[in-house]
């Protein structure tokens, strides 16, 4: 995780629970059951939730009848979360990963990003270090914003990076950090880069029948 981006988040970390825990972002109607039952369809019985904030997602994960861990750059919203749960919760960052270190208490047979890929670079050896340290059959589960949002947004259909990550949600964020927002094919490019692997998308639309997310599954071949 660049400075810029873990700075914003240590800036803003506070506000980040408050609207967490007020359930205060609407297209989480949509998005959190979704992920969940992603999650329910996979095997196995560890997880991890990489990049997992306040550990919402980490003990809803416990409820399902995983074992499962937290991980995150912030120490702030780990501290957070290890208040929440007697579950696992360590400050490990993708950095980390990148660098083949391995990710604490392994091995899992999932993990999952759940909206927190923020970067251009290091995408394929970010999944691809994390898919190597799962489990024969794991699978790595990205939860993203829909790349509808570039057209919703009156943006060209590119890929691109875009300013202030807080903009649209409620709360009082500020110095909001830059974001890599990806297209469908740009994220096959990528993905096509992981060896030993298959994957498939799942399109997530709200009530309007309009995309809100992309779920990705990653898949050891």
């Amino acid at each position: 995780m660049s400075g810029e981006i873990l700075d914003s988040w240590n800036r803003n970390a506070k506000e980040w629970i408050k609207i967490i825990q007020n359930n205060a972002i609407p297209s989480r109607k949509f998005t959190n059951p979704a992920i969940l039952d992603t999650i329910k369809q996979l095997d196995g019985k560890k997880i991890v939730d990489i990049g997992c904030g306040e550990g919402w997602l980490t003990r809803e994960m416990k409820n399902l009848g995983w074992e499962a861990m937290g991980l995150d750059a912030t120490e702030v919203l780990i501290m957070q979360a290890r208040k929440q749960s007697d579950q696992n919760f360590e400050v490990f960052t993708f950095e980390e990963i990148i660098a083949e270190k391995t990710i604490p208490n392994g091995t899992f047979d999932a993990a999952v990003f759940n909206f927190c890929l923020y970067q251009k670079n290091d995408i394929k050896k970010l999944l691809s270090n994390t898919l190597d340290q799962l489990s024969k059959n794991g699978t790595v589960v990205v939860q993203t914003l829909h790349p509808y949002f570039l057209l919703q947004n009156n943006l060209p259909y590119k890929s691109q990076w875009l300013s202030d990550s807080w903009k649209g949600l409620p709360g009082n964020f500020k110095d909001g950090h830059s974001w890599y927002a990806r297209t469908f094919g740009d994220w096959i490019l990528e993905l096509n880069q992981i060896e030993n692997s298959n994957f498939e998308f799942v399109e997530i639309v709200n009530d309007e029948e309009k995309p809100v997310s992309l779920i990705i599954k990653i898949n050891k071949a």
